[in-house]
This record gives structure tokens, C-alpha cells and sequence, in this order.
């Protein structure tokens, strides 16, 4: 897995313009065995085809498909430059990531920068860092949020006792991709806690890859420790990302709501009362990622920019994961997903401008965003083919649902 590191920072860098700036990358990169001579090539190509400005100060400068060839080893290397450069149409780059990729490795490190573009713009912080240290907690400063969707509630679910429950808990937090395996024998460690109204709060931070948050109800009543047993918290604990759900579960339990959860029929109750991630009741359709190397930065500004051309809101996710549906007319949200090919992406659309983009955006994905792309798996043309039929003459006023 590609991750940042202080060896691969140069603090202190001065370039008169983007080109001289690319130079000092390539040198970089070559230096360190990463690449061959006439990487710069390609990293001038890129840029042509699109500026590789990320936002807030940062640019990922990296080759096109024709000089993967010239990559030894997947890696990157970051050049800081406390004086800004030009990157094109008054954007200022301070922080420089210069990309070697041979497949889609490279994702991983997109999803980190764009988590890290949060609110707070990060341009002066990245001009001012005085250390290769400093420079890499603003990269890694942005917590992850927590994962709390309809994945994660389970209701009415049999079990004879508090541990099978929570065992239940484990499970959906691993189907979610929140914990590893061995997190539901730590969980079964931990101490629960009584909230009242039957409710139970559990959880761990051993084990866990994403803070996530599942709810579980028994089929039938349950008592632990001579208390009513209606419902249990299971939480995969991960820095402070869950301190303003638990701020709203007391709230909702001082109010004396806890009925609300442990009675509640469907997940969408459950999350309307936490404030977690809802489904969209919204029109729908599902397409299989076929870029070889993902939805890296191209092809997202192809689809983002293909959005934008709709009026009204439009949202995606990947199927079988805890992170929620992002805008999909942000740049930077689309690369935060990490989506890798073979992924399954659900789109989600308003309805009253589902029905003329769905089709448009499913055709672009399936075509491949502007890249060559090579057949799926068998099974994966399957499911591309089955949407397909839905999205080519939608019925008016009916919804698009992609299979």
C-alpha cells in the first residue's frame, strides 16, 4: 500500500513556473530509481491534457499510460515550495506531489489528500510548515468519519444472548470493512455499558481499520445483567469520529426517545433518529468501474465536469462499502472514494432530472471517461448489461433502477 512518509518530503523548494517545477520532480524521481529518463515527458503530457491542481495549495503531478512503462516502482515524492508556483489560471501550488504508478496503487494516496481537504483551506499551513513532520500531520490531520449507514443496523435479529448480539454487532462492522477479523473476540472483552431504556454501548479500538458504528436489536427479549436487553451499540473505535453521534444519542436518550431505536422497523429510522447516512429514496442505477487503474484523477474530472452539466443534485458511492455517497460534481469527493476497477458504483440522482442524467452518466462510466478500457469479468458484463436495458428508454415519470 502507497503511504507518505518524511524521506520522500524536500522542504524549502524554489521553482520560477510549473514547467521548471515539473523538472525538479522528474530529477526527483529518476534520483531515487522510481522512474526512467523521460518521465518529465509524461508528466508535461498529463498536464496537457488537464491541470493536475488538486485544490488548497496541493498538485499531483503524474505520467499518462504511455510512460508507465518507464516506472520501476510505484512510490511518490512531495517538493514543498514556500514561495508558490503558477500551476495555471492563478492557482498556487505550495506542495508538489510528484506520482509514480504502474497500476492503481496510486488511489490509496488520492483518498488521503482529498479526506485532508477538508473545510479548513490548507494552502498557507502547507507555505508555512517548517518540517517534513509538520507537513505530514496537515496531510493526515483529517479524521476519518465515521461510518454509520443502513449496512450497519440490524433489526429484530435472532439471537439467544448479549454475546451472539454482539457477535451480530462485529459482524456487520466487518462486512462494512470497518474492523478485521479478530475484532469481534476483542469486542467480547470489552466492558458494555447501560444507557438505559435497554440500550447498550460497547466497543474496542483494537482491530479496527474505520471508525464505524453498527446497531443491533434481538428478535426476542433479552435481559443482561438483570436489565432489559432491547437494543446494542457497537462501536469500532477510531480517534474522536464518533463524539458527535454519541452527543446525539445522550441527547435522544435524555428525551427519553430510546423507544424510537429498539422499536424501530426499518434502518432508515434508526438513522433519521442518530443522523447518520440515510438511503436516498432516489432514482438509481448501478455500472461497473472499468478503468484499469481506477477513478483516478482523469477520468473523475470527466465525470465531474459531465455532472455539472445537470441541474440538480447528483450522488455516488461504491457498492459493499462503509464510506457514504459523495457528490459526484466534486472532484476531490469522487477521488476520496478510491474506487478501483471491478467496483460496483450505485448513482443516485434527484428525480426530476433522473431520468436524463442516469443514462448519461452510466454510458460515460461504462465507456470508460475518456480511457481505453479492456472487458470486465464475465459476471461483471452481466450486471453492466442488465442496467443497460433499464436505462436506454426509461418510462416517463418511472425510476431507473440498475441491477
Amino acid at each position: 500500500m502507497l503511504e507518505l512518509a518524511k524521506e520522500q518530503i524536500a522542504m524549502g523548494q524554489k521553482a520560477a513556473n510549473k514547467a521548471e517545477a515539473l523538472s525538479l520532480l522528474a530529477d526527483q524521481l529518476v534520483a531515487d530509481g522510481l522512474v526512467a529518463e523521460g518521465y518529465l515527458d509524461g508528466l508535461q503530457a498529463r498536464e496537457a491534457q488537464g491541470s493536475t491542481f488538486l485544490g488548497q495549495g496541493i498538485a499531483i503531478p503524474h505520467g499518462t499510460p504511455q510512460t508507465r512503462e518507464l516506472v520501476f516502482a510505484t512510490g511518490v515524492r512531495l517538493l514543498q515550495f514556500p514561495e508558490g508556483v503558477d500551476w495555471g489560471d492563478g492557482q498556487i501550488v505550495y506542495l508538489a506531489i510528484g506520482i509514480a504508478a504502474r497500476s492503481d496503487e496510486h488511489l490509496r494516496l488520492l483518498q488521503l489528500l482529498t479526506r485532508a481537504l477538508g473545510e479548513t483551506d490548507l494552502a498557507e499551513a502547507l507555505r508555512r510548515a517548517s518540517s517534513a513532520e509538520a507537513l505530514l500531520k496537515l496531510l493526515h490531520g483529517a479524521p476519518q468519519a465515521l461510518a454509520l449507514d443502513a449496512q450497519l443496523v440490524g433489526l429484530n435479529l435472532p439471537a439467544e444472548d448479549f454475546d451472539e448480539l454482539a457477535w451480530r454487532g462485529a459482524r456487520l462492522l466487518q462486512r462494512a470493512g470497518c474492523v478485521d477479523s479478530g475484532f469481534a473476540a476483542v469486542l467480547q472483552q470489552a466492558d458494555p455499558l447501560p444507557l438505559g431504556e435497554g440500550l447498550w454501548w460497547l466497543h474496542s479500538e483494537r482491530q479496527v481499520r474505520q471508525p464505524g458504528l453498527a446497531f443491533i436489536t434481538p428478535q426476542q427479549a433479552l435481559r443482561y445483567r438483570d436489565q432489559p436487553l432491547n437494543g446494542l451499540f457497537c462501536l469500532a473505535s477510531l480517534g474522536a469520529a464518533h463524539q458527535a453521534l454519541l452527543e446525539r444519542l445522550c441527547e435522544v436518550l435524555i428525551e427519553g426517545r430510546g423507544q424510537t431505536l429498539y422499536q424501530a422497523t426499518s434502518s432508515r429510522a434508526v438513522l433519521e433518529v442518530l443522523g447518520g447516512e440515510a438511503p436516498l429514496d432516489w432514482p438509481s442505477a448501478r455500472v461497473v468501474l472499468a478503468n484499469p487503474h481506477g477513478l483516478h484523477a482523469r477520468p473523475a474530472k470527466v465525470l465531474a465536469q459531465l455532472a455539472k452539466g445537470f441541474e440538480g443534485e447528483i450522488r455516488v458511492r461504491v457498492l459493499d462499502s462503509a464510506q457514504p455517497a459523495v457528490s459526484i460534481k466534486s472532484l476531490s469527493k469522487l477521488l476520496s472514494l478510491g474506487a478501483r476497477r471491478g467496483q460496483e458504483l450505485e448513482l443516485m440522482a434527484e428525480p426530476t432530472i433522473a431520468a436524463d442524467a442516469l443514462p448519461v452518466l452510466w454510458a460515460a462510466i461504462e465507456q470508460g471517461l475518456g480511457e481505453d478500457v479492456e472487458p470486465l469479468a464475465q459476471t461483471a458484463a452481466v450486471a453492466v448489461a442488465s442496467a443497460v436495458e433499464v436505462l436506454q428508454a426509461p418510462a416517463a415519470g418511472s425510476r431507473i433502477q440498475g441491477v
